[in-house]
């Protein structure tokens, strides 16, 4: 198998640049380590998926330089001498640990780390994030068309819209998310991905009939071949097709016009043709909105280019790789550092990842520790990181088969609704977890959502009940503000004079109650107001949400300091939470289910919270139970 050479060159100047310095001025081999993350997903997506490992642990290997490629960068003026003498004959000697290939990471998630001499850690920046962001794009948007294609087979065919070694990564990253097949050859010779492909419309426009271009393809490949049927007209292509190869053609396919219409209008043809066998494989610009909307056409397979080969497919996985920490001198302990630039901030150390899943295997949790925090034992938790490199030398190596059966295996603990192409917020977001709480007795927080004028009985959208359920919470909290490490009360806080992202109903029309709704909860008057039932002087915290936008869960909102609840929660170091409030089959169940998904253990407080309707409510109560929360007296 042909393999790329060496890949010292595939980097950025200011790698060097920046080596050169370290260097020069002796602290190149200072302990450090670095890490790879993403800040955030893509606008929409839930998940990602981690692809490239497999590619980045080779061109690491081969991470060398040789002496005419040290003397032109010497010519270059990109490193002195000494440099050039450190970099002869350098090889990568340090550890290398991640996610496995083909698993799910999510914001903050810590996918790979990478420990050694700052300077051979530093080297590798440019190589881990170009195959990483590639490769995860390509595999994160790969997974999302399979899952919308529902089983159907998806062949890769976008080797013609990238760069040439682009298209043989893609063809490989989309073939381990579930694509069946890839017209690029190599990536089959390369990766062993199995490759598939029979004609274009040049193939029948260089004959003189459709039919001579049918024949000719029949003969060289056999009547299961898939003929092209478009190149004129359809239906008699169709015709043709069957009437050249017979009623056990294996496949016809089309390229144009409204697929969807199109594959009905052939399915109907075939099946009167006897051809009851012959399948319908579309193409033509797809995606996984696209083939979402075909889920009912009666197509059995796809072909996908364009859109999972370039950027409009795949919108970027914006990894980055900062160093988190670092020795003062060889031998000294290792010292977290970040940054804490806004909107760019890291979480400095080492660290340690965990998962939760439910009974039905279904991811609940992630988060990390630090290092050398213990392993938790009050909660089934799962590490997540592998072992990839020791001491230079590559220790990981699934075969390309075995990520393929892993990453269908991660993406089925995903729920079904973070499964689908509608766009939503990330499924989990992986934060720190302080190693004081995994020594201490749990610390509890109360969340009282939404106990507004606005949602009491006499509001614009008043629950019945919601009157008596403010005393009761006032009364838990006159016997319980005690218990908790702080208090947080919610409140929608919507602006005057606008739909508020369209939460609100268009001036002239009726909302309808479930994704516009009458005016409600407006800064500065009476009805976002905390009912005068809630006695609010326990509350450590207020939250406000809505501005502008929809808004639902608590932990969507930011206290008056514009700190975000899960920051809040995380920084006092919470473990439990308690949620409270209005209403039960809206707010409170958006709060409690993304407690669950930040990682803290949930329970519903019973006779303190209010719904809207018996049967809404009822269906949020059974959610709330499957995904974990605990309903308690």
């Amino acid at each position: 198998m042909d393999r790329p050479g060496r890949t010292g060159l595939l980097t950025d100047r200011y790698e060097l640049t920046m080596l050169d310095s370290f260097v020069r001025d002796g602290s190149a081999g200072r302990p450090a380590v670095f890490e790879a993350f993403a800040r955030r997903l893509p606008e929409g997506r839930r998940y990602g998926m981690l692809a490239g490992l497999g590619r980045l642990l080779e061109a690491i290997e081969r991470f060398t330089y040789d002496a005419d490629e040290l003397a032109w960068l010497q010519e270059e003026g990109v490193i002195g001498a000494e440099t050039a003498q450190w970099l002869t004959d350098f090889r990568f000697s340090g550890d290398v640990d991640g996610y496995r290939e083909g698993d799910l990471y999510f914001p903050g998630s810590p996918v790979l780390t990478v420990s050694g001499s700052l300077g051979e850690c530093l080297l590798l920046e440019t190589l881990v994030l170009s195959v990483l962001n590639h490769d995860t794009a390509i595999a994160s948007a790969a997974a999302r068309m399979v899952d919308a294609a529902r089983d159907r087979p998806i062949i890769e065919m976008g080797g013609r819209r990238t760069h040439e070694e682009a298209a043989v990564a893609t063809a490989r990253a989309a073939y381990l998310a579930g694509f069946a097949t890839t017209s690029n050859l190599a990536a089959g010779r390369r990766y062993d991905v199995p490759t598939a492909g029979t004609a274009a419309h040049a193939f029948t426009l260089a004959h003189d009939t459709e039919a001579d271009a049918f024949r000719s393809q029949v003969e060289a490949l056999g009547v299961g071949t898939t003929l092209l049927v478009d190149t004129y007209d359809i239906a008699e292509g169709i015709r043709t097709a069957v009437e050249v190869a017979g009623t056990d053609l294996g496949a016809v396919r089309i390229d144009s016009g409204d697929l969807a219409e199109e594959s009905h209008r052939a399915r109907v043809l075939l099946d009167s043709l006897g051809a009851t066998r012959t399948r319908i494989v579309v193409t033509s610009d797809l995606d996984e909105f696209v083939i979402t909307a075909l889920a009912d056409a009666p197509i059995d397979g796809y072909g996908v280019g364009t859109r999972v080969a370039t950027g409009s497919g795949h919108p970027t996985a914006s990894m980055v790789y900062k160093l988190v920490a670092i020795a003062d001198a060889p031998g000294d302990p290792l010292r977290s550092v970040a940054k804490k630039s806004q909107d760019k901030a890291s979480v400095g150390g080492r660290k340690q990842t965990f998962r939760e899943y439910d009974d039905a295997g279904i991811l609940r949790a992630e988060w990390f520790t630090g290092q050398d925090a213990p392993v938790p034992e009050d909660r089934p938790a799962r590490t997540v990181q592998v072992p990839l490199i020791r001491v230079g030398e590559v220790v990981h190596r699934p075969s390309l088969a075995e990520v393929r059966d892993f990453a269908a295996a991660s993406l089925a603990t995903l729920p079904a609704d973070a499964r689908t192409v509608a766009a939503g917020p990330p499924y989990l977001t992986t934060t720190l977890r302080e190693e004081s709480t995994m020594n201490e007795e749990s610390k509890r927080a109360l969340i009282v959502v939404d106990v507004q004028n606005d949602f009491v009985e006499g509001g614009s959208l008043g629950v019945a009940g919601g009157r008596e359920v403010a005393g009761r919470i006032s009364a838990h909290l006159g016997a319980h503000a005690g218990d908790y490490a702080l208090v947080a009360a919610s409140r929608d806080w919507h602006r005057a004079g606008e739909t508020n992202g369209g939460h609100f109903h268009e001036p002239g029309e009726d909302p309808d109650f479930v994704t516009t709704w009458p005016v409600h909860c407006v800064q500065g008057e009476a009805g976002s107001e905390y009912a005068p039932e809630l006695a609010t002087d326990a509350v450590t915290h207020h939250v406000v949400k809505g501005m502008g936008e929809p808004a639902y869960s608590a932990f969507e909102g930011v206290t008056d300091a514009g700190e975000r609840l899960l920051d809040v929660l995380r920084a006092a170091g919470v473990s439990d939470v308690d949620v409270t409030g209005i209403a039960t089959d809206y707010c409170v169940r958006a709060t409690a289910l993304d407690a669950v998904k930040a990682g803290f253990r949930v329970r519903l407080l019973d006779g303190l919270h209010a719904g809207v309707a018996p049967e809404s409510s009822q269906a949020a109560l059974t959610e709330m139970a499957a995904a974990g929360v605990e309903v308690a007296r």
